[in-house]
């Protein structure tokens, strides 16, 4: 009987045996066993084990191959009524070298994988004269020097790549002693020795900040091509090699601020232009303040590189200058600078006013010269002081009275009543206007914001927005990048300014982050315009929109206008 015991439970132990050990089984498989350096292969640990836990440490593989990707499956199938289901881990890999390369087994808990080899070959080499599959272009704007220190040096990089490139990613210019400015970019087709090819074109500008030679390193592209068999119309998973090409090193010589400049401040353009607005049709009385505004317009300088231009002295006039206002636009190729000093004007004695002829020294780098713009002179006149009696009424009123005012004689009296008047009416208007102004910037910068920093939209930032919308609605990729970035240069928040890549890391919107990195991801992709949707990135920018006008409402407050218009 014990005998018979004995192997009853020898036999369970063996069955159960066998079923943990059939439950637990994970198999091994590559979707090929021979690639290139460059291609990728697939990894896939397949268990018919719902319960079988696929966590692993892929860490062992990271000597001989980069991780891709990994992500979990699980397929289940019914055939003549029965149920099988499988678990899947998927694995993307990509050989760092060439030879026989073992792929370890892998465990996981309670089982583990069986070892697999790969052969890896040297990726082939294009054939001579053969078309170049991608390739970089980069040029200079102007093409011939001198370029100066500070001024903007225009860099064209052209993208060519054929159709079966995806996954594409390149470096910006990255010079070290320069600050880069992405303006623009477009897309088209051309035509090379025959080939055609898709191009991505981008403007930068650059800004030397230093003379002397300014290195900038080769820009490094890297891709992978899509290997499409001939016989298939559909594949499921679109293998490809990875390919990696950079533009030439370029090496600019800049030159420093020419000796023969005379200007007070260092301000080398393609163009700057003067011009002012003072209110029309103005009455002005003493103490009374008009209100000119400056405006400087520069072609190949940012806002921030406009210096406030010199006022000749003015006798009898008290100037109060504002907060000045710019703002940096671009056309696609040179930077636009755009720069308002506002002055409240207060003359101390009636007569006429001049607000005194403006000059403004820079360097032409068009021409390699100096040139001066000039703002003409603007005369207004100015009235006595509503607040004190014209002289002659003041004269009338102290002849009426007999004898003497305090001693002295009629004539004395007239002009000392009169000077005194005058200087009492002076001080307090002197008073008010300072306690006025100390106010006025006691409250701080909220008081001081630009236009339209209250929430409300330009007229020429309400067309962007709409571009913005229907580009996103067509779903085209290409289109919303440029429209986008223009809104972002210059109606974004101060903050936020830049390329698009900064304005995603400063909204601290999750939706928004990404939408803005779709729509960056979808630039190289041959079939982006089809795949890439636009309706996620306008609802989420709405939102992000509305919140920030509501935050700049709350912020902003009632603002005096002190300065008219």
């Amino acid at each position: 009987m014990k005998n018979n015991k004995g192997q009853v439970f020898t036999l369970v132990v063996l069955l159960l045996a066998g079923f943990t050990a059939q439950a637990a089984t994970i198999t091994a498989s590559l979707d090929r066993r021979n690639a290139v350096v460059g291609e990728t292969v697939t990894l896939i640990l397949q268990t018919n084990d719902t319960d079988q836990s696929m966590d692993t440490d892929l860490a062992v593989l990271e000597g001989d191959f980069d991780v891709l990707d990994r992500r979990s499956e699980t397929q289940m199938s019914f055939v003549n009524g029965s149920k099988t289901a499988y678990v899947r881990l998927v694995v993307t890999l990509e050989p760092k070298r060439t030879g026989i390369i073992q792929i370890p087994a892998l465990k996981f808990p309670g089982a583990s994988s069986v070892p697999l080899t790969l052969k890896v070959s040297a990726a082939p080499a294009p054939p001579p004269g053969g078309p170049e599959p991608v390739f970089i272009e980069v040029a200079v704007l102007p093409d011939a020097g001198p370029y100066y220190v500070l001024s903007q040096v225009g860099l064209t990089v052209r993208i060519f790549y054929q159709a079966n490139l995806t996954e594409a990613a390149i470096s910006p210019p990255a010079p070290v002693q320069a600050s880069v400015r992405l303006l623009d970019e477009v897309s088209y087709q051309a035509v090379r020795n025959g080939v055609e090819y898709r191009v991505l074109e981008r403007h930068y500008a650059v800004f030397p900040e230093r003379s002397g030679s300014l290195a900038i390193p080769p820009m490094q592209l890297s891709g992978r091509l899509l290997e499409r068999p001939s016989d298939r119309l559909w594949q499921p998973t679109a293998r490809g090699r990875r390919v990696r090409v950079a533009s030439e090193p370029l090496t600019l010589e800049i030159s420093p601020r020419p000796a023969e400049y005379t200007g007070a401040n260092w301000l080398p353009a393609r163009r700057i232009t003067l011009s002012q607005k003072i209110p029309d049709s103005v009455t002005l009385h003493v103490g009374e303040p008009v209100t000119r505004t400056i405006i400087i317009d520069a072609v190949g300088l940012e806002e921030n590189m406009l210096e406030e231009p010199v006022w000749p002295d003015m006798p009898d006039t008290r100037v109060y200058p504002d907060q000045p206002q710019g703002i940096s636009r671009d056309d696609g190729k040179w930077v636009l600078g755009h720069k308002e000093f506002r002055y409240a004007i207060v003359p101390e004695s009636a007569g006429e006013l001049v607000l005194p002829e403006i000059r403004l020294d820079w360097w032409d780098t068009a021409a390699n010269r100096q040139r001066t713009a000039v703002l003409p002179e603007y005369r207004v006149t100015v009235l006595p002081s509503e607040l004190v009696p014209p002289a002659a009424s003041l004269a009338t009123a102290v002849n009426t009275v007999p004898g003497s005012f305090s001693g002295v004689p009629g004539g004395q009296a007239e002009t000392t009543r009169d000077a005194l008047l005058w200087k009492v009416a002076t001080g307090a208007f002197a008073l008010l206007w300072l306690m006025t102004l100390y106010v006025y910037y006691r409250r701080g910068p909220a008081l001081r914001r630009p236009v339209n920093a209250n929430g409300s939209d330009s007229l020429a930032e309400k067309e962007l927005l709409r571009q913005i919308r229907q580009a996103c609605q067509k779903n085209d990729a290409s289109l919303t990048r440029k429209v986008m970035a223009q809104w972002i240069r210059n109606y974004a928040p101060p903050g936020m300014r830049g390329s698009m890549r900064d304005f995603g890391a400063a909204c601290a919107d999750q939706a928004l982050q990404q939408g803005i990195a779709e729509l960056s991801a979808s630039g190289f992709a041959a079939d982006s315009v089809s795949r890439w949707q636009g309706d996620s990135l306008w609802t989420a920018f709405k939102i992000w929109q509305g919140r920030s006008s509501e935050a700049g409402k709350a912020a902003l407050g009632t603002r005096p206008d002190l300065y008219g218009q």
